[in-house]
């Protein structure tokens, strides 16, 4: 960027520096034609004023594709930035679970392993294998969310109980949730994509939560319209992210010198699939702190 700008100072330089020797050299011939009386001295100042008035609407144009260019490449050098994050997150997400599931098989080999031993090995290696499976299908339904093809399949369910199903899901790694919502409430979704939404809004909130907190779940209905809220006790969203991580790959910081999980598609899937579905989510504060995240969309 320090490159560009500095041709980009170069460039304008260089055309003040032309327009001024052009001016210069078109005086001194209008002094020697006008000495011999060949034109009248007014057009000295028409000819000034042309190269000015020329000038100037080029440099204008000059400057505006600068700017243009600046912020092409500013918006691809972010775009990779983010890119390289990602794989860095995905690299980390695929080899932590290929390697705790290594050791597990290895552990399994070993003669004289109690059955609950081999009972909670197998048991950890069921968890790593979903881990993986989580992380496929995330992958997978961005591609599909890019090209276009959200692969949406609506079915009548129960909201309440696909909810308390992601709830039970994610209270095994020992989160802490409370719901408030109806004895049920049918609808007519897609029951992968609104696993999906749910379970990415919880991860959210468990991944920048204290470990202690406690994440309230809220889900009402409204004129035909769900609204589903997950609130967290986390440090909050900042105005000026708010619109930001909900973009693709949208992590904040480097990677190498993160702590949290993830791969940035989490939120942005959130997003997408709300939209196919005629939804849309948004990000606020906390009274008491910590963010809440509401995802709106139709019952059918």
């Amino acid at each position: 960027m320090l490159l560009f700008g500095a041709t980009a100072l170069y460039i304008v330089l260089q055309f003040i520096w032309w327009a001024y020797l052009l001016v210069r050299k078109d005086r001194e011939m209008e002094a020697l034609i006008t000495a011999f009386d060949l034109r009248t001295e007014g057009h000295v100042r028409d000819t000034f004023w042309m190269v000015v008035g020329e000038g100037s609407v080029f440099l204008l144009l000059v400057l505006v594709a600068m700017y243009l260019t600046f912020r092409a490449v500013r918006r691809d050098l972010e775009l990779a930035r983010m890119q390289h994050n990602f794989l860095l997150a995905v690299t980390h997400e695929l080899r932590t679970p290929i390697a705790a599931l290594k050791l597990q098989l290895q552990t399994m080999k070993r003669t004289g392993l109690k059955a609950e031993q081999q009972e909670d090995l197998r048991e950890g290696a069921l968890e790593d294998v979903d881990r993986l499976g989580r992380l496929t299908e995330t992958l997978l339904s961005a591609a599909r969310l890019e090209a276009g093809r959200p692969d949406l399949g609506p079915v009548s369910l129960d909201l309440v109980a696909l909810v308390r199903a992601e709830m039970d899901r994610a209270a095994r790694h020992g989160a802490r949730l409370a719901l408030r919502a109806p004895a049920e409430m049918p609808a007519r979704v897609d029951p992968e994509a609104m696993r999906m939404v749910v379970g990415n809004l919880l991860d959210n909130a468990l991944k920048y939560g204290p470990a202690d907190g406690p994440v309230d779940i809220t889900l009402d209905l409204s004129d035909n319209e769900v609204k589903l809220a997950v609130a967290d006790r986390g440090p909050g969203v900042p105005a000026s992210e708010r619109q930001a991580i909900f973009g693709r790959f949208h992590r904040g910081g480097e990677e190498e010198t993160r702590n949290t999980k993830g791969t940035g598609l989490g939120l942005y899937l959130v997003r997408r699939t709300l939209e196919a579905m005629g939804g849309s989510v948004r990000v606020g504060d906390r009274p008491e702190g910590g963010a809440i995240f509401t995802a709106s969309f139709p019952t059918s």
